[in-house]
């Protein structure tokens, strides 16, 4: 009995260290995708044009097939965060999670209908409602896990919070840059994208520590039938 249960809490860590894998492994895959596609595109600047411009043109589809692997791996982080985060499970903390599972599937899409496609509108849209999901979803994170002071979720939650109004001033300033100092917009969007896309990574390295300090196995010669 005590070996089904260690083989089935083994079973549980493996499939739950994946999804935190698929979060820190997200935010490094993408930006050094961008930076190389970046680098061999002909006349692609990265201070004026935006992440999105990668995705129309010679070599576009390597920027899109990016956006859904990002979206897929950030799914599957919202999927550890729904078997691992902790109880009591608020409305907040709920919302949270379902948000950042929806903003994989909207980058999934944003690469699936890149800018060219059609009118735009729908790549615009699908982006901006992203871009929106993430920034709530730090913000429900934060107020969701209040309470929870362990030195995990504890800094963790208040690092969410930082992280979520620094989104929402660096959303705030790229649509300055768009307005008024279009030659920078390339580059007002990569300093507003890093925030979230960082906050993923590091939520994927949360989520790993906690589950490798919560599936404790016993050690050798202590397991008995």
């Amino acid at each position: 009995m005590v070996v089904g249960n260690i083989l089935m809490a083994d079973n549980i860590q493996r499939k739950q260290v994946i999804f935190a894998l698929c979060g820190i492994i997200a935010p490094i895959l993408f930006w050094v995708m961008v930076i190389v596609e970046s680098l061999i595109r002909p006349g692609y600047s990265p201070v004026h044009n935006f992440v999105s411009d990668l995705g129309v043109g010679s070599l576009a589809i390597l920027q899109n097939i990016n956006f859904m692997i990002f979206g897929i791996l950030t799914i599957g982080l919202g999927l550890g965060l729904h078997g691992s985060i902790p109880t009591p499970r608020g409305v907040s903390l709920k919302s949270g999670v379902l948000l950042v599972i929806i903003f994989g599937i909207l980058i999934f899409f944003a690469g699936l209908f890149p800018e060219n496609y059609g009118s735009g509108v729908l790549h615009t849209s699908v982006s901006a409602f992203a871009f929106l999901s993430i920034i709530a979803a730090q913000l429900l994170t934060w107020k969701g896990l209040k309470g929870m002071d362990t030195a995990i979720w504890g800094e963790y939650r208040i690092y969410s919070l930082i992280s979520g109004l620094l989104s929402i001033i660096f959303l705030i300033l790229l649509q300055v840059a768009i307005s008024d100092f279009a030659a920078y917009q390339g580059l007002a969007q990569r300093l507003f994208l890093a925030i979230p896309w960082i906050w993923v990574g590091v939520t994927g390295l949360v989520l790993y520590s906690f589950i490798r300090n919560k599936y404790k196995l016993p050690k050798k010669g202590k397991n008995r039938n």
